[in-house]
């Protein structure tokens, strides 16, 4: 058993036997719902930022709070909320991440000023952990030849609801108001929190002890830095960058204490022996350019897709459904993680979308606006991608890692991703300063997205399968072909 386990005894083991496939039906549609709706809740607003930046008065700095707001609490409270889950039970953690997500976006359908719709955003944050404790759930009341699919519809179900809000969002805007993409979303959050009562079931957290207050304290900080400083430094120039920069450096030097620290302490936050496996560390290495490539993207199209000059002119009812091939890719992709991976292990799914990130982005810069259909088909294939290496990522953390960490993981592994997306989103917008937004500026954007999902290919097709070293000790070593 591992540090975190010192407080009580191990949860018994899996209720495979225990429950009908009729229930686990069941569950599973209330998981699906809440991801539904959070995946929604987070993208609708991509499509609509302009326009509240027009409406509210707001600088276009402050503008892109409405999303790095959103993405600084979440990076926190994912793993804090999948600890917390290991402790006190992942139902318990779910439904209290979605209702912070609730009255964040009943708090943004009714803001007023510019300063409580950024904080009405950072309180959705904290429903960040919805999609890694639904994993987890997953992983805990599944049968183990059940966990891979299960996965793949939940990542499904995410990219429908991310579908949903690049398909709605502008319509929802033009015809009403951008306040309604935030009650659509608070409604159907709504809906899923009773479902989720009702057929989830309740368990207690498989490990106990304290939770490690200063190194949540500390990982906050170290993530702040640096996502303020990323989110700054494009819009700094010349010894304007000093700030961010410094911002940076810190906020690296606090994760060396931080790393120092989770090692020393009885109970840390994150059993970081848990996390140095083979298999975990090589899986979120790669989820770290799944991050950069996909929001990456989520950044760049919408920009380019608007820009008369080198794109498609697109105003903001139409912006959000340039997106939508590659929401509709991401639906495909994740239950296809299933079927590619018969017969082979989670690494196949995981490098051919890889493989296929990196020829989608490519493929943007390469054609920009000289085709609207090729641009679309090269966004489809992005979405594919992003489906199938978000699904055998979530399946390769799950089952490598021992039950009584597993919230733990998944939580990292979501957590790593969005690092990695805002070094994507941040990057891409500093490009596209420095270089300017003519040919050569998005040649080079979607470029260097393309090659950093490229890199991590051979990387995904040779991710270790063992889980030694993990600290599992619950049994033999899982099926990795489920």
């Amino acid at each position: 058993m591992g540090r975190l386990g010192t407080g009580r005894p191990a949860a018994s083991p899996r209720p495979d036997a225990a429950r009908s496939p009729a229930a686990h039906r069941r569950a599973l549609a209330a998981l699906v719902l809440a991801d539904v709706a959070f995946a929604y809740q987070q993208t609708a607003v991509v499509p609509v930022i302009p326009v509240i930046e027009r409406e509210v008065g707001v600088s276009q700095a402050w503008g892109a709070w409405l999303l790095s707001g959103y993405l600084l609490v979440a990076t926190v409270a994912t793993p804090v909320l999948g600890r917390l889950a290991d402790r006190r039970g992942r139902r318990a953690m779910l439904l209290l991440g979605l209702g912070f997500f609730l009255a964040g976006s009943v708090a943004a359908a009714a803001a007023p000023t510019p300063v409580l719709l950024i904080a009405a955003r950072a309180v959705q944050g904290v429903g960040g952990a919805v999609f890694p404790l639904s994993l987890s759930i997953v992983r805990e009341e599944f049968p183990r030849d059940r966990v891979g699919s299960a996965t793949g519809v939940l990542t499904g179900a995410f990219g429908i609801g991310t579908a949903l809000g690049f398909a709605t969002a502008g319509a929802l805007t033009e015809a009403v108001s951008w306040h309604l993409v935030f009650a659509v979303g608070a409604a159907v959050v709504a809906l899923a929190l009773p479902m989720v009562v009702r057929w989830v079931p309740s368990r207690p957290g498989p490990s106990g002890g304290a939770l490690d207050v200063p190194g949540a304290l500390l990982l906050s900080a170290v993530l702040a830095l640096v996502l303020v400083g990323l989110t700054l430094l494009p819009q700094s120039k010349g010894p304007g960058w000093a700030v961010p920069g410094a911002l940076i450096a810190a906020g690296l030097a606090a994760g060396a204490v931080w790393f120092r620290r989770e090692n020393r302490v009885a109970e840390p936050l994150i059993d970081l022996r848990t996390l140095r496996s083979p298999a975990q560390v090589w899986t979120n290495g790669v989820t770290v350019a799944i991050g950069y490539a996909l929001f990456g993207t989520f950044y760049l199209v919408p920009q380019f897709v608007g820009n008369g000059a080198e794109g498609f002119g697109a105003g903001t009812g139409a912006v959000g459904l340039y997106l939508l091939p590659l929401a509709l890719g991401q639906i495909l992709g994740g239950p296809a993680a299933r079927t590619l991976q018969k017969g082979g292990t989670p690494r196949r799914p995981l490098a051919a979308g890889m493989a296929a990130l990196a020829a989608g982005t490519a493929a943007c810069g390469l054609v920009g606006g000289a085709s609207r259909p090729a641009f679309l088909a090269a966004a489809f294939v992005i979405g594919c991608g992003a489906g199938l290496t978000i699904s055998a990522s979530g399946t390769l953390v799950n089952v490598t890692a021992d039950r009584e960490h597993a919230g733990v993981s998944t939580s990292v592994n979501s957590t790593v991703r969005r690092v990695g997306g805002g070094l994507g989103s941040q990057a891409s917008a500093a490009v596209l300063i420095l270089v300017g937004s003519g040919r050569a500026g998005w040649l080079t954007a979607f470029g260097l997205a393309a090659a950093f999902a490229l890199v991590s290919v051979p990387f995904a097709a040779r991710v270790p399968l063992s889980s030694a070293g993990s600290g599992a000790g619950d049994g033999p070593s899982p099926d990795l072909s489920t």
